[in-house]
């Protein structure tokens, strides 16, 4: 479903992805994950478009981005469904306005969005009372349950999540956890979700790891803990950095 080959990107003198290549296959579940400003977030932008590479190659269901402009990188962009840190929801408009947003802006009347919206709330496990609220009437949680809704609207291919449990409780983000997971099912979508969180082994199909602008590690979430390289052992049991004492 994806491919990345030789994927650079800098800004100013900082180089943040470094030649980087990784391959998602279709149906995987692929946790990525990597200390704080490794770049992740930046990798999943590029994915997406949101931020344009300085070289190498995305390569979206046999569509290769760098050799696509105009509607044909759109076209491929619409496959794809990106879940934002914090939602994203615009706070002067309703839960029912942030979901429908991009197709009321297409002239689809409210009444004819109604049977989606609600069903795809409905999907997220949220009641249907939420509709007429605002953003900042919601949760934490609730408010990524919102995103996700919205993001189900365009009926995507691939669904990438960026770091989706950030600042919720450890309950909110097992629930979190359990509605990707659910989601992927359902809808049988190719997923990624970046995170810090190795709870998230327990949900995901694969784990790729990021360090130092390149991936070190990609394979089943089940094998990382068999890994002996020394940055993924010490990552995984949060250790602090210097020697590995093995066996504790």
């Amino acid at each position: 479903m994806i491919e990345i080959i030789g994927l650079k990107k800098s800004f100013g003198s900082k180089a943040v992805t470094k030649d980087l290549s990784l391959q998602v296959n279709t149906g995987e579940f692929l946790a990525i994950i990597g200390r704080s400003g490794e770049g992740k977030s930046v990798l999943l932008k590029q994915i997406v478009g949101l931020i344009n590479s300085d070289g190498g190659d995305i390569i979206i269901n046999g569509s290769h981005l760098s050799a696509l402009h105009g509607k044909d990188r759109q076209k491929i962009f619409k496959e794809c469904g990106y879940v934002f840190q914090f939602a994203a929801l615009l706070d002067s408009i309703s839960v029912f306005e942030n979901i429908a947003l991009y197709h009321l802006e297409n002239g689809i009347s409210a009444k004819e969005m109604r049977p989606l919206v609600v069903e795809k709330v409905k999907s997220v496990g949220l009641s249907l009372d939420v509709l007429d609220k605002f953003p900042d009437e919601l949760s934490g949680g609730m408010k990524k349950r919102v995103g996700l809704a919205r993001t189900l609207m365009m009926t995507p291919k691939i669904l990438i999540y960026d770091e989706p449990t950030t600042g919720l409780d450890p309950i909110t983000t097992r629930l979190i956890h359990e509605l990707m997971k659910d989601t992927h099912i359902k809808f049988n979508t190719t997923t990624i979700v970046i995170s810090h969180d190795i709870e998230i082994f327990k949900y995901a199909s694969h784990v790729a790891m990021l360090h130092e602008g390149k991936i070190i590690f990609k394979g089943e979430a089940s094998t990382i803990w068999e890994s002996t390289d020394p940055y993924i052992y010490q990552f995984i049991r949060g250790l602090a950095e210097g020697p590995i004492q093995h066996g504790t």
